[in-house]
């Protein structure tokens, strides 16, 4: 595995996998604080880690809209997301 410190001349392919790298990162905490509260109830320091660990995910995802994606398509993609939610859960929306 090859570490290396962050440069000013990095590639763009290197910057879009770093990105995608941190970005699967952040997925898998927030996966793993969702398991923890779960497993050991909803207390203040596991809702408070969840809520950072978003944080961070929401921080790659922006990344990701302003370096990767088109933004516009992501906010479309939400949208039919919460119609496909309205429809088959029982969240509130």
């Amino acid at each position: 595995m090859k570490f290396s410190l962050p440069t000013v001349d990095q590639t763009t392919e290197e910057h879009d996998t770093e990105l995608l790298i941190i970005l699967m990162e952040e997925c898998a905490e927030v996966q793993q604080a969702c398991s923890k509260i779960l497993r050991y109830g909803d207390s203040m320091s596991s809702i408070n880690n969840l809520t950072k660990e978003l944080g961070d995910l929401q921080c790659m995802i922006n990344l990701a809209q302003e370096h990767l994606v088109n933004p516009t398509k992501v906010h479309e993609g939400v949208s039919e997301k919460r119609r496909k939610l309205k429809k088959w859960s029982n969240l509130k929306l």
